[in-house]
């Protein structure tokens, strides 16, 4: 089958390498440079931050990917030599940096409810495992089952991946509409005039995928979310698992580089940085782990997240636009649900059954005045 992939982030190359190991003929066209807006700059953490705030199918959707992480990086570690540093690192939530003790033990019960253990650790235990935070924090509660992979590096894997199944990349080919032909979908018309005809449309473009899909007349809410993070130049070995305090973490990396995110704003397709932010992220990291004040700051990004007001992604195929299959709205989760994502893409245009029921991920109605940013 002939697919076009519209979007060129986490999800639309893992889709098209999915599709393109089954055989399909598959051609992605990506807005700017495939893998270089909001994957680039993600954390990479496989496990969602606050998971009592979602859905039930969301938490399990999440789970389902989480688990099929080790194969997934493992293959493309196979076929490209790329290691996308996938660890099991664990998480630490601080106490007394921005969430009290009660806070984190709250959260640890309603974390444990949903599958994700969490123990306490008292500050002697903490410092055994990390030392180094600021005399403020009192203690932990410790995720041990948390892992993490490393955006840009996963992104250059797929990239190659892609590349070597055969899959036509096209750059800064952003596409303006998607044409519909009167037995469904024909394919997608880019913004220089251009015709990509296809059997089957793959729309994975990120927040703008909802202005194409309302163009078919389908109810698909979506919305940018900027974030912003800061990397920071340090020592391997300061830090080991993530830390996170709630409105910030921090993501060591193997080189010694501190990730520091991240920012939740509502700017519409805005997606520079700004120097409050960056400041703000910087003093965050500062008050968890006193050492990072006099570590270089080596860059910072934005990338814009696609948001549904449900937190609910938009996946599988349209009944109504036969050919169309939706894989967006992932929100802060793209990195973390690509495997299972790809996996149902390659599910439905290969004519089989998901393993994951999708009803939940059709389009539907939704408030589009729920308040997404409100609550990370």
């Amino acid at each position: 089958m002939q697919v076009l992939i519209v979007g060129g982030g986490v999800i639309g190359l893992s889709s098209a390498c999915a599709l393109a190991a089954e055989g399909h003929d598959v051609q992605l066209a990506e807005r700017e440079t495939p893998g270089q807006r909001a994957s680039w700059v993600a954390a990479g953490l496989l496990t969602p931050s606050s998971p009592w705030h979602y859905p039930r199918a969301l938490v399990e959707l999440c789970l389902r990917s989480e688990a099929m992480y080790p194969d997934f990086v493992g293959e493309l570690r196979e076929h490209t030599g790329i290691d996308a540093e996938y660890e099991m690192s664990g998480m630490l939530y601080p106490e007394g940096a921005g969430l009290s003790a009660a806070t984190v033990a709250d959260e640890s019960r309603r974390r444990a409810a949903l599958g994700f253990h969490t123990e306490h650790l008292d500050r002697v235990r903490l410092d055994a495992l990390q030392p180094g935070f600021a005399a403020s924090v009192s203690g932990a509660g410790w995720q041990p089952r948390s892992a993490r992979v490393r955006p840009p590096r996963l992104m250059a894997a797929l990239r190659l991946r892609a590349a070597d199944l055969g899959v036509l990349v096209s750059s800064r080919c952003p596409v303006q509409a998607l044409v519909r032909g009167p037995r469904g979908i024909r394919g997608a018309l880019t913004e220089s005039g251009q015709l990509l005809e296809a059997e089957a449309v793959v729309l994975a473009a990120g927040p703008w995928s909802g202005q194409l899909a309302q163009q078919l007349g389908l109810s698909v809410q979506l919305r940018p979310v900027r974030g912003q993070i800061l990397l920071l130049r340090g020592p391997p070995g300061l830090i080991g698992p993530t830390v996170n305090n709630g409105d910030s973490y921090l993501v060591p990396r193997r080189d010694g580089r501190i990730l520091v995110g991240t920012t939740m704003e509502d700017a519409g397709f805005d997606d520079w940085t700004t120097p409050e932010a960056i400041a703000r992220l910087r003093a965050a990291a500062r008050a968890l782990v006193p050492a990072t004040a006099g570590m270089e700051a080596e860059t910072w990004w934005a990338g814009l997240r696609p948001g549904t007001p449900d937190r609910l992604p938009y996946l599988g195929p349209v009944p109504e636009v036969p050919g169309l299959v939706l894989a967006t709205g992932h929100y802060r989760n793209g990195i973390l649900l690509a495997p299972i994502t790809a996996a149902v893409v390659a599910d439905v245009l290969t004519g089989r059954a998901p393993s994951v029921d999708i009803a939940p991920y059709a389009p539907r109605p939704i408030d589009p005045q729920a308040a997404l940013v409100a609550v990370p």
